[in-house]
């Protein structure tokens, strides 16, 4: 190494040195700089020492005072402590108490003094644990009818109302309304009197000659107390069932029904018509919504959490409403949230889980008999009427489909594996309920306005879903378009079918042309009701919905 070599050295070591020690210099410098920072804005709040600011406002200037230096630089802090006395009411509360909870025994004042808080992130949100309704009484379904018995004996028995007959003279003579007066006074006095009410209760019941009474139940309806419908009966015969297990008295207080449902927005007249018409009977739903893309995108319109706050039926029962994001909706992943997300003890053992699929409908009545009695075995399946692009519709050759399925909350941990999606694959179940007469509810295949049938297509082709798109015949036009489809209703030519003719129906003579809550609401989805974009003159032959 040459001599020129040697002298430099030391030059460098001082340099490299003189170097170190500036680094060390500003770390310490910004160490203390910054604890200075930390100091002035946590402390003084204990009893002995520093300036302590006495009013919720003045901390509010020193702790704001503190973060401005740091602003300027891009920095955001999260308060770690809670500030004295500051109540909901100032608007500054939701940057200073993070993740305060609202409890039933104390104020929210004492809570924000007392508690001692944690830094949240700030797209943290609490599980939502939902209250599961109270359980109904038999009181409101089901009315006590006393009779005499052919050995003179006064008795009662269990009418369920709905399958009664005499509703209305039932109800009037329950609640003996007088506000209104008749003229004649006597006759008014007669009709109020306890022997005309037992007159009329006689009147709902029937007396065999052994001795036995069953209630005068309305058509479409069966059993001793008539809570059996139509479709239970037959469902009960078709499986075989011995007589003496088809009878039952109905619980006294029934079980609360969990229905889970993998849904999109797109088909939201159908998801109204499917979750409304069981709106009385159902305690909590549990909606599949698959995680959507960015706004813009066919996932993005497609989810239902985006659209709850404006849809009205959605409001209605928002208490009742759990939506879980999930990218396969499996039904295990669906029963696994709904157990997290309920309260503790809410679910009970003979509680009633119903797993439906896109667009199925169930029958309410025969929804209503499972909570109420327990002689129908485990688990049960719908069998759907099948419907394409509306209820005037039906598929030619598939006319019915086996859908839905039903089973206790026990059966489904211990002998299913907490798998509702195993339930769907039995195909041959105990019992079954709905024929090819009578049917279990309405699978109503694409039933949503052209627009929303195209768009449904394209987010199943977007998300990848295992379908291909349908193509439209070459001959007529080369794109899957609203007009293309407004063609097929028309028509009536099934589009998933190699444009299959379908087989019409009329509302006159098809006592299963729809649902009940269809009826009552017709003229919110008449897209579903009548075919509008037929002619005319089919429409009035077919038809009395426009007369």
């Amino acid at each position: 190494m040459s001599p020129g070599v040697k002298r430099k050295l030391p030059d460098v070591r001082l340099f490299l040195w003189g170097l170190f020690l500036l680094q060390i210099s500003l770390i310490c410098l910004f160490l203390l700089f910054g604890s200075l920072l930390v100091s002035t804005a946590i402390d003084t709040t204990e009893d002995g020492g520093g300036n302590r600011p006495e009013t919720a406002e003045q901390q509010l200037q020193v702790s704001d005072a503190s973060f401005s230096v740091w602003s300027s630089f891009g920095v955001r802090f999260i308060p770690n402590r809670t500030v004295v006395g500051l109540t909901t009411d100032d608007p500054r509360h939701n940057d200073v108490a993070i993740g305060v909870e609202e409890q039933e025994h104390g104020s929210q004042q004492e809570l924000v003094k007392n508690k001692q808080l944690h830094p949240r992130h700030p797209k943290y949100r609490p599980w939502l644990q939902r209250e599961v309704p109270k359980a109904e009484r038999m009181e409101k379904y089901f009315r006590t009818i006393s009779y005499t018995d052919w050995q003179g004996n006064r008795k009662r028995r269990l009418c369920f109302i709905e399958g009664t007959q005499g509703k209305a003279s039932m109800a009037s003579g329950a609640t003996g309304n007088n506000e209104t007066e008749p003229i004649d006074t006597k006759a008014a006095n007669e009709l109020n009197s306890p022997p005309a009410i037992e007159h009329r209760e006689e009147s709902l019941m029937v007396v065999g000659d052994d001795g036995t009474a069953r209630c005068r139940c309305n058509p479409q309806w069966h059993g001793a107390d008539c809570g059996q419908p139509e479709v239970i009966w037959r469902a009960f015969i078709t499986s075989k069932i011995p007589p003496r297990d088809q009878t039952a008295t109905p619980r006294p207080i029934a079980r609360n029904l969990f229905y889970i449902v993998p849904a999109t927005f797109i088909s939201v007249e159908v998801l109204e018509i499917q979750l409304m018409e069981l709106v009385d009977q159902v305690a909590l739903y549990v909606l599949c919504d698959r995680p959507a893309g960015g706004p813009g995108t066919a996932s993005y319109g497609a989810s239902i959490a985006h659209h709850v706050d404006g849809t009205d039926f959605l409001r209605t029962i928002r208490d009742r409403l759990l939506i879980v994001s999930d990218a396969t909706c499996s039904g295990r992943n669906m029963f696994r949230k709904l157990l997290k997300y309920t309260a503790k003890g809410a679910i009970r053992a003979d509680d009633v889980v119903l797993i439906g699929g896109t667009d199925e409908i169930l029958n309410r009545k025969a929804v209503t008999y499972l909570r109420w009695y327990d002689n129908w075995p485990q688990p049960v399946r719908f069998r759907l009427k099948h419907n394409v692009y509306g209820f005037f519709w039906q598929h030619p050759s598939n006319s019915t489909v086996i859908g839905s399925a039903a089973v206790q909350v026990s059966t489904l941990r211990e002998v299913y594996g907490s798998d509702p999606d195993r339930l769907l694959a039995i195909e041959k179940p105990v019992m079954l309920i709905g024929d090819l007469n009578h049917f279990g509810g309405w699978y109503c295949r694409r039933c949503y306005q052209p627009g929303s049938i195209v768009q449904y297509y394209e987010y199943r082709a977007a998300n990848g879903m295992g379908d291909t798109l349908p193509l439209p015949d070459p001959k007529r036009t080369k794109v899957l378009n609203e007009e293309y489809v407004q063609q097929l209703i028309a028509a009536g030519k099934d589009l998933e079918d190699g444009e299959r003719p379908l087989e019409r129906l009329s509302r006159r003579t098809d006592k299963y042309y729809q649902p009940e809550y269809v009826s009552e609401h017709s003229w919110k989805f008449d897209n579903i009701v009548v075919n509008l974009f037929a002619r005319w003159d089919d429409n009035l032959a077919d038809d009395d919905y426009f007369s």
